[in-house]
């Protein structure tokens, strides 16, 4: 991603860095990888610490946005820091404030990385203005669904309903529009100390956002790219599954894998969507250096 270097690129980055933001092109399979590969899962021994650190390596290939035939690989090792305070948390590629949790409510709200472009290298949107570095911040409720575990806290059936604001990093976060992105996912131990989560999310646009990555202003169009103006709706639809192992008591592998789908999107018309389907992979290993001896909340 092609970011400046000014004072919004490092809030931007001190931000999405905290919370292993800067991994991840938008918040679906990866946010699934960030979470596992960084959990320090509770066991009847001993509650999740208060705090972490460490470094979190992550390598992966996705396309630059929803129905781009333009694909970005990239590799990177980043440090992390999480917090399970009772208000205050930084975790699974978020960082934010807690307003409400019941044995089968959650309430936050919460600042994530989002998605960019990769700048000039996008062969559709060559002459168009960059999508730069986006941040989200908004609420999101948590609902746990079905039968809860011994504890109370958890089921294997989640429902994320985040509704966000989204700001562009690189133009000292100019406001892009909101988005809402209803998440269901599934997580459940396997053997071997592998643990799997599933999930299954619709990605929603306000016209703004929307137009954001499939809007063409006459100033732009072509012969081969038309004029276009992009209207609110479905942005993409997306299934993907995430795999974690701990490897020790330091060491935690993570993969994961989604497939992305622009059909029957409102804007699947536009001239900047060159491909229906696609798919998201990558690899993370994250060392946990340190770790508070006190317990967080969960």
């Amino acid at each position: 991603m092609n970011v400046s270097r000014g004072p919004a690129h490092w809030v931007g980055a001190v931000l999405s860095c905290s919370s292993l933001g800067c991994a991840a092109q938008s918040a679906g399979a990866e946010a699934s990888v960030v979470e596992a590969a960084t959990a320090d899962v509770a066991t009847a021994e001993a509650a999740p610490a208060l705090w972490t650190a460490g470094l979190f390596m992550v390598a992966g290939s996705h396309p630059a946005y929803p129905g781009a035939d333009h694909r970005i690989q990239s590799a990177r090792i980043l440090p992390f820091i999480t917090w399970r305070g009772p208000v205050f948390r930084v975790e699974g590629g978020s960082a934010g404030l807690r307003a409400l949790r019941t044995p089968r409510y959650e309430m936050d709200f919460s600042v994530a990385g989002s998605f960019g472009s990769g700048g000039s290298d996008v062969k559709a949107r060559q002459g168009m203005p960059a999508i730069g570095t986006l941040v989200e911040a908004g609420p999101s409720l948590r609902i746990n669904l079905g039968e809860l575990s011994e504890d109370g806290r958890r089921s294997a059936w989640q429902l994320a309903l985040p509704l966000r604001a989204v700001f562009d990093v690189n133009r000292d976060f100019a406001y892009r529009g909101v988005n809402f992105e209803p998440r269901l996912s599934y997580g459940v131990p396997l053997s071997g100390d592998w643990r799997m989560t599933t999930h299954a999310t619709l990605l929603v646009g306000d016209r703004k956002i929307s137009d954001t990555f499939y809007g063409v202003a006459p100033v732009y169009a072509s012969a081969s790219r038309p004029a276009y103006e992009a209207s609110a709706g479905l942005i993409s639809s997306r299934l993907g599954v995430a795999l974690s192992r701990r490897l020790g008591s330091d060491f935690r592998l993570g993969v994961y894998a989604q497939a992305e789908s622009v059909s029957g999107a409102a804007n699947a018309g536009s001239p900047l969507v060159k491909r229906t389907v696609d798919g998201r992979v990558g690899i993370s290993l994250s060392w946990t250096a340190f770790r508070s001896s006190q317990a967080g909340v969960d």
